[in-house]
Protein backbone atom coordinates (compact mmCIF):
# COMPACT_ATOMS: atom_id res chain seq x y z
CA UNK A 1 0.00 0.00 0.00
CA UNK A 2 1.34 3.50 -0.58
CA UNK A 3 1.71 6.08 1.58
CA UNK A 4 0.48 10.06 0.71
CA UNK A 5 1.79 13.29 3.14
CA UNK A 6 -1.02 15.44 4.25
CA UNK A 7 -0.17 18.89 5.07
CA UNK A 8 -2.74 20.67 7.86
CA UNK A 9 -1.45 22.32 10.48
CA UNK A 10 -5.10 22.72 11.92
CA UNK A 11 -6.70 26.30 13.49
CA UNK A 12 -6.75 23.91 17.01
CA UNK A 13 -7.55 20.29 17.57
CA UNK A 14 -11.15 20.94 17.37
CA UNK A 15 -11.42 21.90 13.97
CA UNK A 16 -8.77 19.53 12.59
CA UNK A 17 -10.05 16.27 13.64
CA UNK A 18 -13.27 17.41 12.45
CA UNK A 19 -11.99 16.80 9.09
CA UNK A 20 -11.11 13.58 9.65
CA UNK A 21 -13.85 11.78 7.81
CA UNK A 22 -12.75 13.08 4.86
CA UNK A 23 -9.10 12.41 5.21
CA UNK A 24 -10.20 8.47 5.85
CA UNK A 25 -12.33 9.25 2.47
CA UNK A 26 -9.28 10.21 0.74
CA UNK A 27 -6.67 7.49 2.19
CA UNK A 28 -9.45 4.71 1.31
CA UNK A 29 -9.65 6.30 -2.44
CA UNK A 30 -6.54 6.65 -2.80
CA UNK A 31 -5.66 3.14 -1.57
CA UNK A 32 -3.07 4.65 0.53
CA UNK A 33 -1.88 5.25 3.98
CA UNK A 34 -1.73 8.79 5.25
CA UNK A 35 1.09 10.70 7.13
CA UNK A 36 0.22 13.77 8.63
CA UNK A 37 2.25 16.84 9.31
CA UNK A 38 0.78 19.43 11.76
CA UNK A 39 0.72 21.12 14.80
CA UNK A 40 1.32 19.72 18.14
CA UNK A 41 -1.55 21.83 18.77
CA UNK A 42 -4.10 19.69 17.13
CA UNK A 43 -3.37 16.75 19.53
CA UNK A 44 -3.32 14.32 16.60
CA UNK A 45 -0.82 11.06 18.22
CA UNK A 46 -3.68 11.01 20.75
CA UNK A 47 -6.24 10.19 18.62
CA UNK A 48 -4.88 8.75 15.66
CA UNK A 49 -2.52 6.56 16.63
CA UNK A 50 -4.94 3.24 16.52
CA UNK A 51 -6.49 4.82 13.27
CA UNK A 52 -6.18 2.30 10.54
CA UNK A 53 -5.84 4.75 7.30
CA UNK A 54 -3.44 6.70 9.58
CA UNK A 55 0.57 5.95 8.98
CA UNK A 56 2.39 8.06 11.30
CA UNK A 57 1.87 11.62 13.04
CA UNK A 58 4.34 14.32 12.49
CA UNK A 59 4.46 17.47 14.47
CA UNK A 60 5.66 20.94 12.60
CA UNK A 61 9.00 22.52 13.49
CA UNK A 62 6.92 25.74 14.17
CA UNK A 63 8.33 29.31 13.35
CA UNK A 64 8.76 31.98 15.67
CA UNK A 65 7.30 35.64 15.35
CA UNK A 66 9.82 38.24 14.95
CA UNK A 67 12.99 39.14 12.65
CA UNK A 68 15.37 38.15 15.49
CA UNK A 69 14.22 34.43 14.99
CA UNK A 70 14.37 34.88 10.92
CA UNK A 71 17.54 32.23 11.30
CA UNK A 72 16.22 29.92 13.32
CA UNK A 73 13.31 29.57 11.02
CA UNK A 74 14.99 29.32 8.09
CA UNK A 75 16.48 25.80 9.97
CA UNK A 76 12.65 25.12 11.05
CA UNK A 77 11.44 24.93 7.64
CA UNK A 78 14.34 22.78 6.49
CA UNK A 79 13.81 20.73 9.70
CA UNK A 80 10.56 19.72 8.18
CA UNK A 81 11.72 19.10 4.65
CA UNK A 82 14.18 16.76 6.13
CA UNK A 83 11.65 14.83 8.30
CA UNK A 84 9.21 14.44 5.98
CA UNK A 85 11.87 13.53 3.24
CA UNK A 86 12.99 10.07 5.51
CA UNK A 87 9.41 8.99 4.89
CA UNK A 88 8.55 6.94 1.82
CA UNK A 89 5.31 8.56 0.65
CA UNK A 90 4.53 9.42 -2.73
CA UNK A 91 1.79 12.20 -2.87
CA UNK A 92 1.39 15.30 -1.05
CA UNK A 93 -1.67 17.53 -0.17
CA UNK A 94 -1.54 20.56 1.29
CA UNK A 95 -4.75 21.89 3.20
CA UNK A 96 -3.57 24.88 4.43
CA UNK A 97 -3.64 28.17 1.98
CA UNK A 98 0.18 29.29 3.09
CA UNK A 99 3.11 29.60 1.08
CA UNK A 100 5.25 28.29 3.81
CA UNK A 101 3.70 24.49 3.45
CA UNK A 102 3.77 24.61 0.04
CA UNK A 103 7.46 25.45 -0.07
CA UNK A 104 7.63 22.43 2.26
CA UNK A 105 5.48 20.10 -0.34
CA UNK A 106 7.97 21.63 -3.28
CA UNK A 107 10.95 20.99 -1.31
CA UNK A 108 10.00 17.52 -0.16
CA UNK A 109 10.43 14.19 -2.58
CA UNK A 110 7.03 14.19 -3.14
CA UNK A 111 6.71 13.39 -7.20
CA UNK A 112 3.25 14.48 -7.01
CA UNK A 113 1.68 18.12 -5.39
CA UNK A 114 -1.66 19.15 -4.91
CA UNK A 115 -2.42 22.05 -2.67
CA UNK A 116 -5.52 24.20 -1.83
CA UNK A 117 -4.34 27.18 -4.54
CA UNK A 118 -5.83 29.90 -2.63
CA UNK A 119 -4.47 33.27 -3.37
CA UNK A 120 -0.39 33.36 -3.72
CA UNK A 121 -0.44 29.57 -3.64
CA UNK A 122 -2.54 29.84 -7.22
CA UNK A 123 0.79 30.62 -8.74
CA UNK A 124 2.75 27.75 -8.26
CA UNK A 125 0.20 24.76 -8.60
CA UNK A 126 -0.55 23.46 -11.58
CA UNK A 127 -4.11 23.81 -12.82
CA UNK A 128 -5.62 19.75 -12.46
CA UNK A 129 -3.70 20.06 -9.24
CA UNK A 130 -5.37 22.82 -6.98
CA UNK A 131 -9.07 23.15 -5.04
CA UNK A 132 -9.55 27.28 -6.47
CA UNK A 133 -8.66 27.84 -10.01
CA UNK A 134 -7.82 31.56 -9.98
CA UNK A 135 -5.80 33.85 -7.68
CA UNK A 136 -9.50 35.70 -7.61
CA UNK A 137 -11.11 32.35 -6.26
CA UNK A 138 -14.03 33.04 -4.22
CA UNK A 139 -12.83 31.25 -1.10
CA UNK A 140 -15.14 28.01 0.11
CA UNK A 141 -16.83 28.35 3.45
CA UNK A 142 -13.76 27.18 5.90
CA UNK A 143 -16.13 24.00 7.44
CA UNK A 144 -16.62 22.70 3.77
CA UNK A 145 -12.84 23.76 2.07
CA UNK A 146 -10.91 20.14 3.47
CA UNK A 147 -14.66 18.21 2.02
CA UNK A 148 -14.30 19.97 -1.47
CA UNK A 149 -10.93 19.95 -1.91
CA UNK A 150 -11.20 15.75 -0.95
CA UNK A 151 -14.15 15.66 -3.69
CA UNK A 152 -11.96 17.26 -6.32
CA UNK A 153 -8.81 14.78 -5.58
CA UNK A 154 -11.51 11.57 -5.73
CA UNK A 155 -13.94 12.69 -7.82
CA UNK A 156 -16.29 11.62 -5.40
CA UNK A 157 -19.66 13.56 -5.59
CA UNK A 158 -20.44 12.56 -2.00
CA UNK A 159 -18.22 11.93 1.36
CA UNK A 160 -20.48 10.86 4.16
CA UNK A 161 -19.28 11.45 7.69
CA UNK A 162 -17.57 7.95 9.14
CA UNK A 163 -15.98 8.12 12.89
CA UNK A 164 -12.85 7.27 13.62
CA UNK A 165 -13.76 4.28 16.12
CA UNK A 166 -16.98 3.17 17.64
CA UNK A 167 -17.65 1.37 20.98
CA UNK A 168 -20.76 -1.11 21.71
CA UNK A 169 -23.55 0.36 23.29
CA UNK A 170 -23.46 -2.53 25.97
CA UNK A 171 -20.42 -1.20 27.14
CA UNK A 172 -21.83 2.56 27.36
CA UNK A 173 -22.69 3.54 30.66
CA UNK A 174 -21.31 7.01 31.43
CA UNK A 175 -22.67 10.86 30.29
CA UNK A 176 -20.02 13.18 29.34
CA UNK A 177 -20.15 16.78 30.63
CA UNK A 178 -17.63 18.41 28.24
CA UNK A 179 -16.78 21.90 30.50
CA UNK A 180 -13.21 21.94 28.85
CA UNK A 181 -12.44 25.04 26.44
CA UNK A 182 -9.66 26.70 24.95
CA UNK A 183 -11.09 29.84 25.87
CA UNK A 184 -13.46 31.83 27.82
CA UNK A 185 -15.35 32.85 24.59
CA UNK A 186 -16.05 29.00 24.54
CA UNK A 187 -16.89 28.33 28.01
CA UNK A 188 -20.94 27.99 28.96
CA UNK A 189 -21.00 28.70 32.96
CA UNK A 190 -20.54 25.75 35.38
CA UNK A 191 -23.80 27.29 36.91
CA UNK A 192 -25.62 26.16 34.09
CA UNK A 193 -23.61 22.64 33.73
CA UNK A 194 -24.46 22.62 37.50
CA UNK A 195 -28.38 22.64 36.60
CA UNK A 196 -28.17 20.39 33.49
CA UNK A 197 -26.52 17.78 36.03
CA UNK A 198 -29.42 18.14 38.33
CA UNK A 199 -31.62 17.53 34.97
CA UNK A 200 -29.95 14.40 33.64
CA UNK A 201 -29.73 12.78 37.67
CA UNK A 202 -33.42 13.41 37.96
CA UNK A 203 -33.83 11.50 34.59
CA UNK A 204 -31.93 8.47 36.02
CA UNK A 205 -28.35 9.04 35.00
CA UNK A 206 -25.41 8.29 38.01
CA UNK A 207 -22.62 7.22 35.90
CA UNK A 208 -20.54 11.17 34.84
CA UNK A 209 -17.12 12.10 33.05
CA UNK A 210 -16.69 15.64 33.58
CA UNK A 211 -14.75 16.50 30.70
CA UNK A 212 -12.70 19.94 32.35
CA UNK A 213 -9.19 21.29 31.32
CA UNK A 214 -5.51 22.21 33.75
CA UNK A 215 -6.90 25.43 34.43
CA UNK A 216 -10.20 24.24 35.48
CA UNK A 217 -9.86 22.50 38.84
CA UNK A 218 -11.73 24.85 40.63
CA UNK A 219 -15.13 23.94 38.91
CA UNK A 220 -13.92 20.41 39.72
CA UNK A 221 -14.16 21.20 43.44
CA UNK A 222 -17.30 22.99 42.52
CA UNK A 223 -18.99 19.78 41.33
CA UNK A 224 -17.35 17.27 43.94
CA UNK A 225 -18.83 19.67 46.50
CA UNK A 226 -22.59 19.35 44.91
CA UNK A 227 -22.64 15.69 43.46
CA UNK A 228 -20.24 13.29 45.07
CA UNK A 229 -23.01 12.02 47.62
CA UNK A 230 -25.22 11.29 44.50
CA UNK A 231 -23.55 10.35 41.76
CA UNK A 232 -20.07 8.45 40.59
CA UNK A 233 -17.84 11.38 38.89
CA UNK A 234 -14.49 10.51 36.65
CA UNK A 235 -12.36 13.93 36.39
CA UNK A 236 -9.84 14.56 33.99
CA UNK A 237 -8.08 18.07 34.53
CA UNK A 238 -4.86 16.04 35.71
CA UNK A 239 -5.53 13.63 32.59
CA UNK A 240 -3.85 13.23 28.95
CA UNK A 241 -5.82 13.05 26.36
CA UNK A 242 -4.96 9.36 25.59
CA UNK A 243 -5.65 8.79 29.36
CA UNK A 244 -8.92 10.23 28.97
CA UNK A 245 -10.18 8.33 25.18
CA UNK A 246 -11.04 4.91 27.08
CA UNK A 247 -13.52 6.93 29.75
CA UNK A 248 -14.84 8.92 26.49
CA UNK A 249 -15.40 5.85 24.90
CA UNK A 250 -17.85 4.80 26.97
CA UNK A 251 -20.19 7.27 27.47
CA UNK A 252 -23.94 7.21 25.96
CA UNK A 253 -23.85 11.07 24.78
CA UNK A 254 -22.33 13.92 25.44
CA UNK A 255 -23.38 17.76 26.15
CA UNK A 256 -20.61 20.05 26.21
CA UNK A 257 -19.13 23.72 24.72
CA UNK A 258 -18.00 23.95 21.16
CA UNK A 259 -14.19 22.58 21.98
CA UNK A 260 -11.98 19.83 20.49
CA UNK A 261 -13.67 17.20 22.78
CA UNK A 262 -16.89 17.79 21.75
CA UNK A 263 -15.89 16.75 17.99
CA UNK A 264 -13.52 14.10 19.27
CA UNK A 265 -16.63 11.98 21.07
CA UNK A 266 -18.50 12.66 17.21
CA UNK A 267 -15.22 10.87 15.98
CA UNK A 268 -15.98 8.24 18.71
CA UNK A 269 -19.41 7.82 17.69
CA UNK A 270 -21.07 9.35 20.52
CA UNK A 271 -24.06 11.74 20.14
CA UNK A 272 -23.03 14.90 21.05
CA UNK A 273 -25.31 18.43 22.19
CA UNK A 274 -22.91 21.33 21.58
CA UNK A 275 -23.14 24.36 23.15
CA UNK A 276 -22.62 27.26 20.58
CA UNK A 277 -21.49 30.84 21.24
CA UNK A 278 -18.58 32.95 19.38
CA UNK A 279 -18.06 30.16 16.21
CA UNK A 280 -21.00 29.37 13.98
CA UNK A 281 -22.16 25.38 13.97
CA UNK A 282 -20.38 22.68 11.82
CA UNK A 283 -22.43 20.22 10.35
CA UNK A 284 -20.64 17.57 9.26
CA UNK A 285 -22.46 14.65 10.72
CA UNK A 286 -25.91 14.17 12.39
CA UNK A 287 -24.37 12.94 15.75
CA UNK A 288 -23.90 16.61 16.08
CA UNK A 289 -26.95 18.18 17.99
CA UNK A 290 -26.51 22.11 18.32
CA UNK A 291 -27.32 24.66 20.37
CA UNK A 292 -26.75 28.12 19.25
CA UNK A 293 -27.49 31.27 19.92
CA UNK A 294 -30.60 33.27 18.61
CA UNK A 295 -30.78 34.73 15.25
CA UNK A 296 -30.99 38.88 16.65
CA UNK A 297 -27.86 37.84 18.79
CA UNK A 298 -24.33 39.80 17.28
CA UNK A 299 -22.31 36.45 17.01
CA UNK A 300 -19.22 37.52 19.81
CA UNK A 301 -16.60 36.70 22.51
CA UNK A 302 -19.70 36.80 25.41
CA UNK A 303 -22.45 35.68 22.97
CA UNK A 304 -22.12 32.06 24.89
CA UNK A 305 -23.87 33.41 27.70
CA UNK A 306 -27.01 34.16 26.16
CA UNK A 307 -27.73 30.80 25.90
CA UNK A 308 -30.19 30.17 28.78
CA UNK A 309 -30.45 27.16 30.84
CA UNK A 310 -34.22 27.21 30.24
CA UNK A 311 -33.01 26.55 26.52
CA UNK A 312 -30.05 24.20 27.00
CA UNK A 313 -32.68 21.99 29.27
CA UNK A 314 -35.10 21.90 26.50
CA UNK A 315 -33.20 20.67 23.55
CA UNK A 316 -31.58 18.06 25.69
CA UNK A 317 -35.49 17.40 26.49
CA UNK A 318 -36.14 16.50 23.16
CA UNK A 319 -32.97 15.45 22.52
CA UNK A 320 -33.78 12.57 25.05
CA UNK A 321 -37.23 11.81 24.52
CA UNK A 322 -35.90 11.40 20.39
CA UNK A 323 -32.85 9.26 21.33
CA UNK A 324 -34.47 6.68 23.85
CA UNK A 325 -37.94 7.73 24.72
CA UNK A 326 -37.38 9.30 28.34
CA UNK A 327 -40.52 10.74 29.09
CA UNK A 328 -39.89 14.51 30.32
Amino acid sequence: MSKILIIDPGKGWGHFVSKMYCYQKLAESLNSKIIFLTKKSTQAKHYLKLSSFCEEVIYLDEPERGLKNIFKNIKSFFNNICNINKLNFERCFVFHPSIRYLLIAKFSKAKSIWGLGLRFQNFFLKKDKKLYLSFFSKTIQDDNEALEFVKKITSLKNINFKPLQSTMVDFRDTVGIIIAASGNEKRWSIKNYIKVINYLIDKNFKKFLIISGIDQSKEELLLKEKFSDKIEMTFTSNKKISDIIPYLKKCKFCVGNDTGFSHLSINLDIETVIIHGDCPPQSYSDLINHIDIDEDIVRSATSIHTITTDKVLKKLSDFLYRRDGRVV
